[in-house]
């Protein structure tokens, strides 16, 4: 009995030394001061440039050449790809993509079905029907085609396989669906042989399944969001929180970066129809430079901007303020 008494206690002090240890380990990588350079970028949608009647080359052309920005994340919407089942037009993703290189850019390009922007599942009319199996069997299809077609562009440094494809409380899209996410990794990955990324909310989502998966984890950092049962909500998270989390991947071997900083209002009714002066309220000048000193404090180095499309929006409303502060965030890094 005794010597079982002293095997228990060993065990015990052995785990417990070994969590010191380990803990201490990451609290020495949590205690590294802020990061003082960043690299900016930013996710780009057309659809969102015509939500606001805006050209959408117009405002990829002026990000690239205004502002100075050389990242981006770019997204092949199913529905704007293959609008009739079988016949695939890549012309939208195509000009993007020359734009970028042109000037020298890089490119995340996301794929699949459920991508960047409301209503995160970009569907064709014509899968209305149609059974899930089936409509996995289009998205794999798409996928293929996609790689194939972008594959031999430099530009591009990585593939992101869905947007927070783990996030089931946000979006109209089915529920999520692990296996037949692991089905299009592995696409992807006999198609090219480029990082896969994957996203998370960075507030909602444990970030561990996404790790499993994938080479980068993206993540999401929002600090003020507004739904209709809690109105305007303030997260109460300090860069610790995101910078533990993400040094425990990094010790795993995996980039992590921010995937979507705020930098837009977040909608309680359509933005051209949200007076100015409330818009600027829900997000402003001051609220963007606070954000990215709290991304770089919480180490993060790659930081990709939510809402070049409004910030040009305004400029052409005669406020040019969130842009000019974009344009010096981007030059002082």
């Amino acid at each position: 009995m005794i010597r079982r008494k002293r095997i228990i206690l060993y065990l015990i002090l052995t785990i417990a030394i070994s969590q010191a240890v380990f803990f201490g380990f990451l609290a020495y990588f949590n205690l590294k001061g802020a990061i003082k350079k960043a690299e900016f970028g930013v996710t780009f949608s057309p659809g969102q440039a015509y939500y606001l009647g805006l050209d959408p080359k117009e405002v990829l052309h002026a990000s690239l050449t205004d502002l100075g920005i050389k990242k981006y994340r770019l997204s092949a919407y199913w529905d704007k790809v293959e609008e009739k089942q079988g016949k695939y037009d890549f012309s939208q993703i195509d000009w993007q993509i020359d734009e970028v290189s042109k000037e020298g850019g890089e490119i995340i390009l996301a794929v699949g079905r459920r991508l960047p922007r409301w209503p995160e599942c970009h569907d064709p009319a014509w899968i209305k029907g149609l059974p899930e199996e089936k409509i996995q069997e289009n998205v794999l299809a798409l996928v293929e085609k996609t790689i194939e077609r972008y594959k031999s562009s430099p530009a591009i440094k990585a593939w992101q396989v869905e947007n927070e494809p783990f996030l089931s409380i946000f979006g109209e899209c089915p529920a999520p669906d692990p296996e037949f996410l692991k089905k299009e990794i592995a696409l992807v990955r006999s198609l090219d042989n480029r990082p896969i990324a994957l996203t998370a909310s960075g507030e909602l989502s444990s970030w561990t399944n996404e790790a499993l998966l994938a080479d980068k984890v993206g993540v999401s950092l929002y600090r003020t969001t507004w739904n209709s049962i809690l109105g305007m909500f303030y997260y109460p998270l300090t860069p610790h929180y995101y910078k533990s989390r993400a040094n425990t991947l990094r010790l795993l071997g995996k980039e992590v970066f921010v995937s979507e900083l705020q930098a837009e209002p977040w909608e309680r009714q359509p933005l051209p129809q949200t007076p100015l002066i409330e818009q600027k309220e829900l997000m402003n000048e001051k609220m963007l430079s606070s954000s990215v000193k709290f991304a770089k404090r919480a180490g993060f180095d790659e930081i990709y901007l939510w809402g070049a499309e409004w910030w040009y929006w305004l400029k052409n409303q005669g406020d040019d303020g969130m842009w000019q502060t974009v344009k010096k965030i981007v030059q002082e890094n």
